[in-house]
């Protein structure tokens, strides 16, 4: 679905009372087909055991719900809805956001701090590879976090305070459509920074290691011993795996955002964003609070009366669980990154994002124009 297509000028019923946008061309339909079809094989490698850890893995996620399969349903109903016309719409998102300068200037900075962050590494208060793992993954997500959600919450009210909403929706493009188009430029500017920071951090760490290590051939060694103890491709493609799972929470404070901004102002919107994203990322801990299970609820939960106990178990039920995607732990640790966890947290955080772009699209959709 590489084509940009204009969208046509003929007139055409308002998409608020007919919902009818232009037909999908077949061509178009068959682009779709294959990607709905690769989806499903992915699942069916899933379900056939692929949610089974490796060997030697403690089976953090080596477990097969019907929800897992949830997700990748809603993929499949997400890559059916983006038609031309949305593409279009996020393509053009895309353009727009990547020419604002503070977007620029952002990635900017994000890459110089990731390309010298090895000059850092005299802040190590132990293993200097440890402390510069988890730096390159906690700067990375903050500064894509501040584009999500800053981004998130100024891509549809300016179009409606700047009244260009009533050319968008003129043209052959329904509500839907335009929603999702917006989203789909959002998680391509996203996915852009994230790329150009990860090639940047992965090379960093990696002539460091280099140079520490004291050649190429010493820091390929999976020897247990030096910096790099399992080899430092196991090392990147470990670090590469947990950045990209950094996406799914980008995926859902995007969609968050977008959600947000169609009920209150933008900085409102910011804020409340950063705040259920900071909840999100502290989920287990309400969860002890809630169901008295961990080490905490010995001493937390006497403590919590009854109607305490029930709006904390409120505020969890509607917390996207961040915290999956947050696998700095593991990464510090030489723990390696199963392919069954990544799917397996990528499907939940599709779940989460269609019910928030759900909900975008009700409040949208009530809105006149």
């Amino acid at each position: 679905m590489a084509a940009n297509p204009t969208l046509s000028n003929r007139p055409i019923i308002s998409p608020t009372s007919s919902g009818e946008g232009i037909a999908v061309p077949a061509a178009w339909r068959t682009k779709q087909f294959v990607l709905i079809g690769l989806t499903a094989l992915v699942a069916i490698y899933y379900a056939l055991g692929g949610y089974h850890s490796p060997t030697g893995e403690s089976g953090h996620a080596d477990n097969l719900s019907p929800a897992d399969f949830t997700g990748f349903i809603l993929f499949g109903v997400l890559v059916w809805l983006t038609t031309p016309a949305a593409w279009t719409v996020a393509v053009t998102t895309f353009q727009e956001a990547i020419r604002r300068r503070w977007v620029t200037v952002l990635l900017g900075f994000a890459l110089v701090m990731l390309g010298v962050s090895t000059l850092f590494s005299f802040m190590a208060t132990g293993e200097v590879q440890k402390f510069l793992r988890d730096y390159g993954l906690g700067f990375t997500l903050i500064l894509t976090l501040i584009t999500a959600i800053f981004l998130g919450t100024a891509l549809i009210p300016p179009e409606i305070e700047r009244r260009t909403i009533f050319t968008i929706l003129s043209k052959p493009v329904t509500r839907l459509e335009f929603l999702i188009g917006k989203y789909l430029g959002l998680m391509f500017v996203l996915a852009l920074n994230l790329a150009f920071m990860i090639v940047v951090f992965l090379f960093a760490y990696s002539v460091f290691i280099i140079s520490k290590e004291g050649g190429l051939s010493s820091a390929l060694a999976a020897d247990g011993a030096g910096l790099s103890r399992r080899g430092l491709l196991f090392d990147d493609w470990n670090l590469a795996k947990a950045l990209m799972l950094d996406f799914g929470t980008l995926s859902i404070m995007a969609a968050f955002a977008i959600m947000l901004s169609q009920f209150t102002t933008g900085i409102t919107a910011i804020i409340l964003s950063f705040v259920v994203y900071f909840l999100g990322q502290s989920a287990p801990y309400w969860e002890r609070l809630t169901s008295g299970s961990g080490d905490l609820a010995a001493t937390a939960k006497p403590a919590l009366g009854p109607g305490l106990t029930a709006v904390i178990s409120f505020v969890y039920f509607f917390l996207p669980r961040l915290d999956r995607f947050d696998v700095r732990e593991r990464v510090i640790n030489d723990a390696p990154i199963a392919a069954n966890y990544i799917l397996k947290a990528g499907s939940s955080g599709v779940v989460y994002t269609a019910v928030l772009l759900t909900i975008a699209y009700f409040a949208f959709s009530d809105r006149e124009f």
